[in-house]
């Protein structure tokens, strides 16, 4: 069950979705970067393309070129046109609040949520639905969707209909160790898909030291030893993957008080915030966090406040977030 004391960061209600802190600057450094990934992808598809033509490196080469860059291509920029641009063009106008929920289906992993006579439609990963139910709120601007504490808006679709197959969105709290649990699994998940990934780019690796009319040139050499570290990598991330997915106990939650600036964004879109805190020991150390969670940055920032998973020791890292919340990510103590 949600615990009233417990402060997030939520769009400001009837003004402007720019007034909310970060999420402009996270947009426009989103757009940026994934625009440029979009380009630098699509010139080397475009040369993957031309050395199939010309065949002067083989098939392997190019084909590697092909399939990787491509969908890459793709995905960036489908990301920039359809999410961070169009949201950026909305910042103008206020999130709407729609709480209770009241008919709201799901299938699978996409929910439909009545509003205005129709549907709107959104795909959210397991802790956000576990989160949603639990909560019977959310942000809603245009087709754009937040949930109290994230930062980063999901585009969903307004249709004339729910989801074929869906059931009843059932009102059912959750607990911060299954939610935990919940962002584990699909964090490892992530890994899964990594793995799977870092795989493939092995197997083309070992083909391309095969292919090269050259075998013993500069670029097979590299190719054999990018295949060998890439079967490593897949070792690792599996392992990773299995240890992450393992179900999380209740956790311990150390609440602290910090004192920082805003939140920013730097060069790679990654929400950044450091302060100071008192530790439970009576150490004032300095406290930074951004990385893996950008929504954990903003709401430090934004209520002044932290949760520590376990007891935090100076000098260390440890895992925070935001109890009965989709939200978890590193920070670091000084000394």
């Amino acid at each position: 069950m949600e615990d009233r004391r417990i402060q997030v960061l939520e769009p400001p209600e009837g003004i402007p979705a720019a007034n909310m802190p970060v999420l402009v600057p996270l947009l426009d450094r989103s757009a940026t970067t994934s625009g440029t990934l979009a380009f630098a992808a699509g010139l080397l598809t475009v040369l993957g393309v031309a050395l199939l033509v010309t065949g002067r490196f083989g098939i392997a080469v190019p084909l590697f070129l092909l399939v990787f860059m491509a969908p890459v291509s793709v995905f960036y920029g489908h990301l920039t046109i359809a999410g961070s641009l169009p949201m950026r063009r909305l910042a103008d106008k206020p999130f709407r609040l729609v709480s209770g929920l009241e008919g709201a289906v799901v299938a699978g992993s996409r929910v439909s949520v009545p509003l205005d006579g129709r549907w709107l439609v959104v795909r959210l990963p397991a802790p956000l639905r576990a989160q949603l139910a639990a909560q019977r709120r959310l942000w809603a601007l245009d087709r754009f969707v937040l949930l109290p504490g994230v930062i980063v808006p999901r585009r969903g679709a307004i249709r004339g209909a729910p989801v074929k197959g869906s059931r009843p969105l059932a009102a059912e709290p959750v607990s911060p160790g299954r939610l935990l649990s919940l962002q584990r699994r699909l964090l490892g998940q992530y890994y899964l898909y990594g793995a799977g990934v870092t795989l493939v780019a092995g197997a083309f690796s070992a083909w391309i030291a095969l292919d090269l009319p050259e075998r013993d040139s500069f670029l097979s050499l590299n190719a054999q030893i990018l295949a060998v570290l890439c079967v490593l990598g897949t070792l690792g991330l599996a392992i990773t993957a299995l240890v992450v997915s393992r179900p999380a106990p209740e956790p311990r939650w150390t609440e602290l008080a910090v004192v920082s600036g805003p939140a920013s964004v730097n060069h790679f879109g990654m929400v950044m915030v450091k302060g100071w805190t008192v530790l439970p020991d009576g150490r004032q150390v300095t406290v930074s966090a951004g990385g893996s969670d950008q929504s954990l940055a903003a709401n430090i920032a934004a209520t002044g406040r932290l949760w520590v998973l376990g007891v935090p020791v100076a000098g260390k890292a440890a895992k925070a977030g935001v109890p009965g919340h989709a939200v978890i990510g590193p920070v670091k103590f000084g000394r």
